[in-house]
């Protein structure tokens, strides 16, 4: 017997963000039948737009009751289907009157348990009255859901201690190995990538917990001989102008050489990943850190701070502790003596690709299903 899935969320995010990402992934697996006894049913969402009483309208009536009819009618048709929502800022949709049983995905607690990690403040401490309002409805519905899906053990940890009585499952994040493969699916070298010096890749945004200002510290820490055989390419969104020019000055500051690529798409994503030498990974606060996973699929070698969750996705042997500078600069001076490529060529890291494995496709598929059948009409 096949379930139904009804996926549900609220506004339209764009694959280009985590969130996004995530939910279109699941979309795509249950389309493909990667999750056996389960098959997609109806999406319920809505586009990104309109002015600030037509986008709360939506959020906090409209989509709610949306989702509450199909699951009414849904239940009417099949009592078997189940209802999951992907993400966990949309937890305000779990109807309040069950007729389906439903999961949602939790990615992270940063927005509705703000913390202060390492002196840098994750999530926002003071919010505002329509978001207090807006996290209450939040709480409530996820202390509704009949299940809990978190991408790392680290949030799922947190999810039991708030919810001692709700049921917490673990489900990594899965990748499709074979689009990232360097020898299966090789891409082109992306321009701005050089031909005889170590290059160095940062994955993301320019907020504090990401940490880019500590690459330079990590960099600038270098002998200059070393530092001048780098070049650091950033990729990610930008939070804006004045920002971007005030890191470019810093970097310029420590002699840094500094590619700003900005935003990129899923080819150009992977490209980078096949043709770079080194993935540095300092963030402090992850709901799970696609981007060490994505490199080490790619066979690009990877350093993290060993913080969670993306501590749960590296191997410990590329794990450093996140505030030691001269650990991450020896181990950065390491690479850089041992760097050999004179053409742009890059050999693939079989302990990378191994490593990559470990959170295939099969796998996630497979966590799903098991998570999924635990929930009863």
């Amino acid at each position: 017997m096949t379930r139904r899935v009804i996926v549900a969320r609220g506004g339209a995010l764009s694959p280009q963000t985590g969130l996004g990402r995530y939910h279109h992934d699941v979309l795509a697996r249950l389309n493909a039948d990667r999750v056996s006894g389960f098959s997609l049913g109806e999406v319920v969402e809505y586009p990104i737009g309109g002015g600030v009483w037509g986008r709360y309208s939506n959020r906090r009536y409209k989509q709610p009751k949306r989702v509450a009819r199909l699951c009414k009618e849904e239940q009417a048709r099949s009592s078997d289907s189940i209802l999951h929502i992907t993400d966990q800022e949309q937890a305000h949709l779990v109807p309040h009157v069950r007729t389906l049983p439903v999961s949602v995905t939790v990615h992270d607690l940063f927005l509705i348990e703000p913390r202060v990690v390492r002196s840098v403040s994750v999530g926002d401490p003071n919010p505002g009255l329509m978001r207090r309002a807006d996290l209450r409805h939040i709480r409530a519905g996820l202390g509704r859901a009949d299940l809990l899906i978190c991408i790392s053990e680290a949030t799922a940890t947190e999810c039991r201690e708030l919810w001692p009585d709700k049921d917490v499952i673990t489900v990594h994040h899965g990748i499709d190995t074979e689009a990232f493969n360097p020898v299966k699916r090789p891409r082109k070298a992306p321009s701005g990538l050089s031909t005889t010096d170590v290059n160095v890749l940062f994955v993301g945004s320019e907020d504090p917990r990401k940490r880019v200002e500590f690459i330079f510290e990590v960099l600038a820490n270098l002998p200059d001989e070393s530092r001048k055989k780098v070049v650091l390419h950033k990729i990610g969104g930008e939070s804006n102008e004045n920002i971007r020019r005030r890191l470019e000055g810093e970097a310029s500051r420590h002699s840094i050489r500094l590619n700003w690529v900005g935003r990129v798409d899923d080819e150009e994503f992977r490209a980078w990943y096949q043709h770079v030498d080194l993935l540095l990974f300092p963030s402090i606060a992850e709901g799970f850190g696609a981007p060490p996973l994505e490199a080490m699929a790619s066979g690009c070698p990877v350093r993290v701070a060993d913080m969670p969750a993306h501590n749960e996705v590296a191997p410990d042997e590329w794990k450093l502790p996140p505030d030691d500078l001269e650990a991450w600069s020896s181990e950065l001076e390491t690479i850089i003596s041992e760097h050999t490529s004179v053409d742009g060529s890059r050999v693939p890291d079989e302990s990378a690709l191994a490593q990559a494995r470990l959170f295939d496709l099969e796998r996630w598929s497979s966590s799903m299903q098991n998570a999924w059948s635990t929930l009863t009409s």
